[in-house]
């Protein structure tokens, strides 16, 4: 291969697998050697490999692919290493064009192109959302979810050396090193079907795992981990919006620098929640124009108050609402997004707790089946936007965030069931036990009340999206494909989230 050696490693966990056939093609390429990791129980392939005097390495336990590349990279002796599936072999002229750019010396490593899984009109399986997503935390978008998870990949044997063998045994870690080392990667050709993902049949009403599931959940989570620690930023380098967190930290301790200014309204105690009382949450930011709407459909749930936090508001905002006997929190200054909402739990009094944003009307209808829920004993109720796995293709980076966080928690039945939409609902027992500051940052409030066991379900489906005033300067992303402030924000929120579960569990 134009006086480059070539070396193939093959792992091989499952003994029913037709290496014969595949080493056979492979045979084709002229490689200076093929190499077989094998599980020790896999007999019959250990004695296929050595008829074909491939090197044969076994191993007491090889749970999946990855540990055999890792040793296999490190025996190998070739400029070039190839990473191929034991169960379906490639034919020489496809795989020659594959290699390509590591015969001409324009890249370093090459992985599999993609995208007619990427953009495949189906609810996608969890094996294209984390790549999805690792990329834009890794901040290589553009990638899509090519990653060297799906095989085959090929590299050079600078770049395996420069990266360490042993990391190819988790390939996502590995891959995030190829990113951070700045090497060439070429994604220039698409490989047929890749039979150890693709091909898994998504359940959404089931959260149980496969072993190979948790696994592969486990790679990206430590690989998030280590980015974040590497960086030293748990949002891996996104912002976080401008939240003011000092206001909240005064706020829990009881200090007075900045004080809002609260003009006390009017509510009533209800008996339509079995006791229950409602508090109704809104921050708001210069929006005179829907304000009155929207506290005037709040009042037929008969809440104990409306509490409107206002903050860094130019119009008539709060003097609007004080008009309609709501309950104001008036900051001069801006809090950021979603601090508002911490700072409205902290002065709510009832047992509900329902959060909507200043920027459009829900009708009552809509808004009921939240409060209903947590009086019946939900303690997280959640809007229902599961449609959006199936309605956009692919999907966006922020509803794939929101199906990742959920399947880390282990809570697949709720899909892109999220904090980060509006309406939801709280109990205020969960609150307490969070403790309010925790709603500054939505996407951690959600997890935590996840992983302490409390109860949340996806009740009822408003389409917010049709509702929201559509701002180009927030959610446009550029023509460079820089993220948009909004976009970049919630991505910023699932990375910090993501790299608190990672610290939190052990896989």
């Amino acid at each position: 291969m134009h006086n480059k050696a070539l070396s193939i490693i093959i792992s091989v966990c499952n003994d029913g697998v037709p290496l014969e056939h595949v080493i056979q093609l492979y045979k084709q390429l002229q490689p200076y050697e093929i190499i077989v990791a094998a599980d020790e129980k896999c007999k019959h392939c250990i004695d296929i490999a050595r008829t074909y005097d491939c090197r044969v390495f076994v191993c007491a336990e090889l749970l999946d692919t990855y540990k055999g590349h890792a040793i296999g990279a490190k025996e190998a002796k070739g400029d070039i290493l190839l990473f191929v599936d034991s169960k379906i072999g490639i034919t020489s002229p496809t795989m020659k064009m594959f290699l390509q750019p590591l015969i001409d010396g324009t890249a370093d490593v090459v992985i599999n192109k993609m995208d007619y899984v990427f953009y495949k009109k189906q609810q996608p399986p969890p094996t294209v959302i984390w790549p999805q997503i690792t990329n834009h935390f890794f901040h290589r978008s553009d990638l899509k979810i090519d990653s060297i998870i799906f095989v085959p990949y090929a590299m050079t044997k600078q770049a395996v050396d420069a990266i360490h063998s042993e990391c190819l045994a988790n390939p996502v870690l590995a891959h995030l090193n190829i990113i951070d080392h700045q090497f060439r990667i070429a994604n220039h050709l698409p490989i047929g079907d890749v039979s150890l993902y693709s091909n898994k049949k998504v359940q959404t009403n089931s959260d149980a795992q496969s072993g190979s599931d948790k696994r592969m959940l486990g790679y990206h989570l430590n690989a998030i981990s280590y980015c974040t620690k590497e960086m030293r930023d748990p949002r891996a380098g996104y912002s976080d919006g401008g939240r003011r967190f000092d206001i909240i930290k005064e706020l829990k301790s009881g200090t007075t620098k900045h004080m809002p200014k609260v003009i006390l309204g009017r509510g009533k105690r209800s008996t339509l929640y079995e006791g229950k009382q409602l508090s109704v949450i809104i921050p708001v930011q210069n929006e005179a124009k829907l304000i009155r709407s929207i506290i005037e459909e709040c009042r037929k749930l008969e809440p104990i108050e409306i509490i409107v936090v206002v903050n860094g508001t130019i119009d008539k905002t709060a003097e609007i609402a004080e008009k309609c006997e709501a309950k104001v929190i008036i900051y001069n200054e801006k809090l950021g997004l979603d601090t508002g909402r911490a700072v409205g739990a902290y002065f709510a009094e009832g047992d509900i707790m329902l959060f909507i944003d200043g920027d459009f009307v829900i009708s009552e209808e809509d808004l009921t089946p939240f409060v209903h829920s947590v009086q019946s004993g939900v303690d997280l109720a959640l809007n229902d936007l599961n449609h959006y796995l199936t309605c956009h293709t692919p999907l966006h980076i922020v509803t794939a965030c929101k199906y990742a966080i959920n399947l880390a928690c282990g809570r697949r039945d709720l899909g892109v069931g999220s904090t980060v939409a509006v309406p939801h609902a709280f109990s205020k027992e969960c609150i307490d036990q969070l403790g309010f500051e925790a709603l500054a940052t939505p996407v951690l409030s959600q997890v935590a009340t996840i992983m302490n066991g409390h109860s949340v379900k996806n009740v009822h489906r408003v389409e917010v999206d049709k509702m929201n005033r559509f701002r180009p300067d927030k959610h446009f992303t550029n023509k460079r494909g820089k993220l948009a402030p909004t976009t970049s924000l919630i991505v910023g929120d699932h990375t910090e989230a993501l790299s608190y579960l990672a610290n939190r569990r052990l896989f």
